[in-house]
């Protein structure tokens, strides 16, 4: 079942709505406890988001096995550094959603054409090269955005960074959105017309 189809659970609305606000909770969290605490909290909140995926799949991945690798790397990065660990989280997932859109590339149907499938059915070949496209200009994307995350956790302050990852970086998502229905309700009338 698609996973825009499946039914929401409270909790796991809830913890959308933690990763949402993330930057957030990190730029309150500090104010009141050192590294190592948020930290530990972000680690509590990715296992529980690991027992809570079990059996759930995107674009044929294991959601938790997403979540897995994040938990390896945030676990990894507080050894080294607690404050980079704190900030990495969403580099961590712009990289997970351009591996997880790469591979689809690599291993078809790409994601996009797997939604598309999903919403109209069947597809001609000029729409399976598009969904190709439109997956490719995703990955391309959020290898950009996890580099300007990366780029706010090591040089930016953490106003700046709370303001990239928690506001810019979801602004650009949505005109990523935008831009490309309004591209793709171009392609159609070009093509009908």
């Amino acid at each position: 079942m698609p996973f825009w189809r499946r039914k929401v659970r409270p909790l796991d609305l809830l913890l959308v709505l933690i990763s949402l606000a993330y930057p957030f909770v990190v730029y309150f969290g500090l104010m009141k406890f050192s590294p190592l605490v948020v930290g530990l909290a972000l680690v509590a909140f990715l296992l529980l988001r690991i027992a809570l995926q079990r059996g759930r799949r995107i674009g044929g991945r294991s959601e938790a096995g997403l979540y897995l690798f994040i938990l390896g790397a945030v676990l990894l990065l507080l050894l080294l550094d607690e404050l980079l660990a704190v900030k990495a989280y969403p580099v961590l997932i712009s990289l997970s959603f351009a591996a997880l859109f790469g591979f689809s590339l690599i291993s078809p149907p790409p994601i996009i054409e797997r939604i598309a499938r999903a919403m109209e059915g069947e597809l001609d070949d000029h729409a399976i090269r598009y969904t190709r496209r439109v997956t490719e200009a995703w990955v391309v994307f959020f290898l950009l955005n996890a580099a300007v995350s990366l780029w706010t956790a090591f040089y930016a302050s953490l106003e700046i960074w709370t303001l990239y990852n928690g506001f810019v970086s979801y602004l650009l998502i949505g005109l990523m959105f935008g831009g490309e229905y309004l591209l793709r309700q171009y392609v159609k009338r070009r093509k009908a017309g």
